[in-house]
């Protein structure tokens, strides 16, 4: 069953009811009344409409596959012996 955002009163139900009929009869003329107008906002007045946000730089570098992949490879020590070098090429200096 689907909810009535807005709902009235019928003429006949103020009828029927005998003991509230002064009281649905206030409210039937409350929901006759004119609603009074929304007030827009200067932003909603001129139609502004926000734009999409620019993605930012990939702070999270260190889950980045390509960097994982030259950290691994530096700091394997397979790599070092192989050309020669104590350490990493990386903290040689060179």
């Amino acid at each position: 069953r689907v909810f009535d955002k807005d709902q009235r009163v019928t003429h006949a139900a103020i009828t029927e009811n005998k003991r509230l009929g002064e009281l649905l009869t206030y409210i039937k003329e409350r929901q006759d009344q004119p609603t009074k107008p929304a007030v827009k906002t200067n932003s909603e007045k001129i139609g502004y409409k926000p734009r999409g946000r620019k993605p930012g730089k990939r702070t999270d570098f260190m889950n980045d596959p390509a960097v994982i992949a030259r950290r691994r490879q530096a700091l394997s020590p397979q790599s070092a012996l192989e050309q020669g070098q104590p350490y990493p090429a990386q903290f040689n200096g060179e």
